[in-house]
């Protein structure tokens, strides 16, 4: 049963008045991207324009991709019904022509602007665009580049951030700040350096004063937290350098926190003595120190600033010499050519006349900028703000209501001034309220909630409200409504009740399924990224198919959290409850009863323990097995490198298979990879194991998977609520009722957008022990600060509508006992008294579907790959590098040089590739360096190598050769009779064919001819070794060049060594 359009006179004008120009405030559900298509159909239809005249501008490539098919089908369905024949020839003409229609996101466009015409914008013409990752790289890149160059050019600059105490080390993320907002102009202000001995003096005095009260003896309960201040601060003390700011500001910062004392844990002093150093401190740190601490970070802030922007010149140089354009480089360059070049401008206006842009709410403020250059009617109009749209020419569609990604610099104030000036410039605002998607039984209970949460009018903070008139009525289905489902008030912290709300959760997806429902009726929605693995591992429990979009940190799986509790036994070889904490593991699964059967039998959970004798039992022998195996890991991590032995551990406990049923499996094994990479890339000769481990283990907690697993069609979703924008489903969950973050935690900049030119405030802080620590601050921060708040505090309340609004048939909250750290709080009202009810003995049933493997069919399958691994092992061929395989030549021994080694003749080739490529090589000669770890004198000596290189008869011939190519990979098989085998035979070849494997470092064709070079970097301490080291490494070059003239079938072939 249907009801009454509301908007239809709104949705008619939409699509029939192609000479007026709207932005469109579309309410949830209201099927925008119809009535978007419905114009872009009609404006064809009415031969209004043609289809190459019209750019659809959306938020992401998935939403154009969608798009492109609804555009497509809709075009196909007006085309069938036409009856007027101009009209059916001007809509087939468009189904034959929709390549040349542009659907796609605006940085998408911004790119074929300025391929298009690249000389009038500044550019290369071979510019490449750089993904977000791509972007990190390189921002990466010159952050290290910038640090290695000011620790020896630049001293200075590292040495006046370090007298303000703050270490390089943390400011990555402050710079990734100042990156993502180029067109900002930061807010800062010089001020005189603060004098604080006056006030450290008089804090002192009265800190050692109250230390005399404090015992000795820590006190059951531990000191309070004004004792642990006064503590701290008198061992810093000690140790600071007189007159050192810097230590100064350290102390300071230690009471600036809400301390009380616990008058019993004191000595026995009178109740009146406590106080007094309490309120003294107190009094001090509001009167005297917090204004000094603010004028001090005040103080730092234009140092801080600076030290960022001279890094950044390093990024922004990096990608001018590369010809690298980000995402907001596109935005920039393009805006700035088209309000630059009034000939520009005109051409692309009469290229493009129609202009509509989806989810305006949350694209970048440039781009609203880009949007009025593109339809102004006066082409030499430079200020955006005074640049007319031509009538019809600009349609921009959007809900402020979901406005909700300022943290990726979408602005409200930038929606309302674009709102104004659309309604300024002529054009129109116009509401669509009637809702699509969702059944009424849940929209009047929603505007019931958002009537309360919204205002009346808009305001420069927050949309006004809008009913949600629903089109589909309820016809009492088996689930519809509102719901709420509570976690029991036993669970208190919060990992408990995010253990049972997807416990919860899980049981009802199975539930319903029964029922009749499919796995892809459910979205289950978090607030944040936490928990969204949990939840897919207890729906995954019930085999039930889960697809993950999100950014998931790895560390919050089960089997990383595991592999992490394996991992720490030998850090610590001798603790026994780590020992006992990875056999319960999912490694060995070895139970409670098992372990206690073998503590009375006299085992011990050591791995240096005799093991009894006695047992014979099964459940004993697991014990024994795993202990065994636990004992061979740790002479694996005795001989190895720690990154060597912690892979070779993982491979051997399979991993990799253990993580295959798990949806995040492959991304989650990539991700692991990628830190053993970054493990082998930090660790030395000297690296200890425990070092490795704990630097395993942070970059595990702190590795990020972009998850975005479509996994199978029928599968439930789950996601953060950013990442729901634009879906749907019957049954949507709002789950994990045990997190919700204050808008003020990482609040640490404000943007102002008002009048011609955008400013910013940013305060800096770095991350230390779960807290951020403010280091560096703008003036006014407090009242910019407040400013800000108050639109993060709004923005909160726009998530909780995306949220809510994603459901058709039902809406299932979830609730614990407090609420009070719940994100869906406010929507709870409406649904306390439809309640779900879950059985208590769902762990029981929730187990029910795993598959135990008992220990005699474990047994039995170890046995038969046993088995079948020895066959594997009989030879049946056999391998032969010339490198690896000196032994068939005569060795020469000489006399060498230091300085040499494998890993320079490692950093030479990769030079002199990158130089016959004919790539610059400044700056990756400089990372080789440093990657490495030599000095940076070495530099000079890598580039008389390359002069050297290119003062040589190769490279003059390299100039004018038919063919390059560098580092070649070969491989040929050769059976006995062939020459090649008779050279190289092994004693233990016994007739096996043997695989001939090698890399030639250059082979080039010159007047028809091949030559192959084998560059050396010996470095020989009499010359007239080379002789002896010629007549050596020609045997080598005898196998490369019959290898070549094998594989390229010529026998004219040319070697020479290259010593350099």
């Amino acid at each position: 049963m249907g009801k009454t359009i509301v908007d239809k006179a709104a949705r008619e004008r939409i699509e029939k008045e192609v000479n007026t120009n709207f932005l469109v405030e579309a309410g949830a559900g209201s099927g925008k991207t119809t009535s978007l298509v419905q114009r872009m159909v009609y404006l064809i239809q009415s031969g209004t324009s043609t289809i190459d005249e019209i750019v659809a501008i959306t938020y992401t490539r998935k939403a154009a991709d969608d798009l492109k098919i609804r555009f497509q089908e809709t075009l196909e369905k007006a085309w069938a019904k036409a009856t007027n024949g101009q009209e059916r020839l001007l809509l087939g003409n468009a189904l034959q022509n929709m390549e040349r229609c542009f659907i796609g996101t605006v940085h998408s466009f911004c790119a074929r602007i300025l391929r298009e015409r690249p000389i009038e914008a500044g550019l290369d013409l071979n510019f490449k665009e750089l993904e977000e990752e791509d972007d990190q790289e390189v921002l990466n890149e010159a952050w290290l580049t910038f640090i290695h160059h000011v620790q020896i050019e630049k001293l200075e600059l590292l040495q006046e951030i370090r007298e303000i105490g703050i270490s390089d080390t943390g400011l990555f993320e402050c710079l990734q700040t100042i990156k993502d907002y180029p067109e900002i102009r930061w807010v800062t202000k010089v001020v005189p350096k603060p004098a604080l001995e006056g006030a450290f003096k008089a804090l002192m005095q009265v800190v050692q004063e109250a230390k005399r009260f404090i015992p000795d003896t820590e006190p059951d309960k531990g000191y309070d937290s004004l004792q642990k201040s006064i503590i701290s601060a008198v061992i810093k003390f000690r140790h600071m350098k007189q007159g050192n700011d810097a230590e100064i500001v350290d102390i300071f910062t230690i009471f600036d926190k809400e301390l009380k004392p616990t008058y019993v844990r004191w000595n026995p002093a009178s109740k009146e003595d406590v106080n007094y150093y309490y309120e003294t401190i107190s009094s001090l740190m509001e009167g005297t120190v917090r204004p000094l601490l603010q004028c001090w970070k005040e103080y730092c802030h234009p140092k801080l600033i600076s030290f960022l922007f001279e890094a950044l010149k390093e990024y922004n140089r990096i990608k001018k010499e590369r010809s690298l354009l980000n995402f907001q480089d596109l935005l920039m360059y393009t805006t700035k050519v088209l309000r630059e070049n009034a000939e520009v401008r005109e051409y692309f206006q009469n290229k493009y006349k129609r202009l509509l842009v989806d989810e305006f709410q949350d694209t970048d403020p440039i781009q609203a900028e880009f949007m009025f250059y593109l339809t102004s009617e006066n082409i030499n109009e430079k200020i955006w703000t005074k640049c007319k749209p031509k009538p019809g020419s600009l349609f921009v569609v959007g809900d402020p209501k979901q406005a909700i990604y300022r943290f990726r610099r979408a602005d409200i104030d930038t929606y309302n001034r674009v709102k104004d000036l659309i309604k300024s410039h002529g054009g129109d605002v116009l509401q669509l309220t009637m809702n699509f998607r969702t059944i009424d039984t849940v929209t009047t209970k929603l505007n019931e909630v958002f009537e309360r949460l919204l205002p009346e009018q808009e305001s420069a903070y927050q949309a006004a409200y809008r009913p949600l008139h629903s089109y589909h009525e309820d016809v009492g289905q088996l689930l519809s409504g509102i719901y709420q489902i509570n976690v029991s008030s036993a669970c208190t912290k919060k990992e408990d009740i995010l253990h049972e709300d997807a416990v919860n959760i899980a049981w009802c997806i199975a539930n319903y399924i029964k029922q009749g429902y499919q796995a892809k009726d459910f979205l289950v929605l978090t607030r944040y990224n936490e928990g969204i693995t949990t939840y897919a591992q207890r729906i995954e429990e019930y085999r039930i198919p889960v697809s993950i979009s999100g950014d998931i940190t790895i560390g919050e799986m089960k089997e990383f959290k595991d592999l992490s509790i394996l991992l720490r036994v030998f850090a610590n070889p001798l603790d026994e409850v780590g020992i006992l904490a990875a056999l319960r593991g999912i490694f060995f699964g070895i139970s409670d009863n098992e372990l206690y059967q073998w503590k009375r039998a006299g085992g011990a959970f050591s791995l240096y323990a005799e093991h009894p004798e006695l047992l014979d039992e099964k459940p004993e022998e697991k014990v024994k097995f795993a202990l065994t195996k636990l004992c061979s890991y740790q002479k694996w991590v005795n001989r190895m490198l720690p990154s060597s032995a912690m892979e070779k551990i993982i491979e051997d406990v399979g991993f990799y298979p253990l993580l295959v049923n798990n949806q995040l499996g492959k991304r989650a094994y990539k991700g692991l990879m990628q830190i053993l990479e970054a493990l082998r890339a930090h660790e030395g000769a000297n690296t200890t194991y425990k070092q490795g481990y704990e630097l395993l283990d942070k970059l595990i907690c702190e590795k990020t998977v972009v998850a975005n697993i479509e996994g199978e069609e029928n599968a439930v979703r789950i996601m953060n609520v950013h990442k729901a924008k634009g879906l749907e489903a019957p049954i949507v969950f709002l789950a994990h009722p045990a997190k919700m973050v204050s808008p003020e935690m990482g609040l640490n900049r404000h943007i102002r957008r008002q009048g011609d030119e955008s400013e910013g405030y940013i305060a800096f802080f770095i991350r230390e022990q779960f807290k951020n620590k403010e280091l560096a601050i703008p003036p006014d921060w407090e009242q910019v600060k407040q400013e800000e708040l108050r639109y993060l505090t709004q923005e909160e309340i726009r998530i909780v509508y995306v949220a809510a609004t994603r459901a058709e048939k039902a809406l299932i909250i979830s609730s614990c006992a407090k609420d009070n750290k719940n994100p869906w709080a406010s929507l709870l009202q409406v649904s306390e008294d439809n309640a779900i009810t879950v059985p208590d003995d769902i762990e029981m049933e929730c187990q029910q579907g795993q598959v135990v493997l008992i220990y005699e069919e474990y047994e039995r399958n170890v046995n038969a790959i046993n088995h079948w691994l020895e066959i594997g092992k009989m030879k049946t061929y056999d391998s032969w590098t010339p490198t690896e395989n000196k032994e068939i030549f005569d060795p020469a021994i000489v006399l060498r040089e230091a300085g040499g080694g494998k890993d320079w003749g490692i950093i030479i080739h990769q030079v002199l590739e990158k130089v016959v490529k004919g790539i610059d090589c400044t700056h990756y000669i400089k990372n080789i360096v440093r990657k490495y770890n030599l000095p940076a004198e070495r530099e000079a000596e890598i580039w008389n190598y390359v002069q050297t290189f290119k003062e040589t008869d190769v490279w003059q011939e390299l100039q004018s050769a038919e063919e390059i190519h560098t580092e070649v990979p070969f491989a040929i098989k050769v059976t006995p009779g062939h020459p090649m085998y008779e050279q190289i035979q092994k004693s233990d070849t016994a007739g096996y064919p043997i695989t001939i494997k090698g890399v030639i470092d250059l082979v080039y064709k010159y007047n028809g001819i091949w030559n192959i070079v084998d560059y050396k970097t010996d470095r020989l301490v009499n010359k007239e070794d080379y002789q002896l080291l010629t007549d050596y490494y020609q045997q080598q070059l005898d196998i490369y060049k019959q290898a070549w003239s094998q594989l390229s079938g010529k026998e004219q072939i040319q070697k020479r060594l290259l010593f350099i």
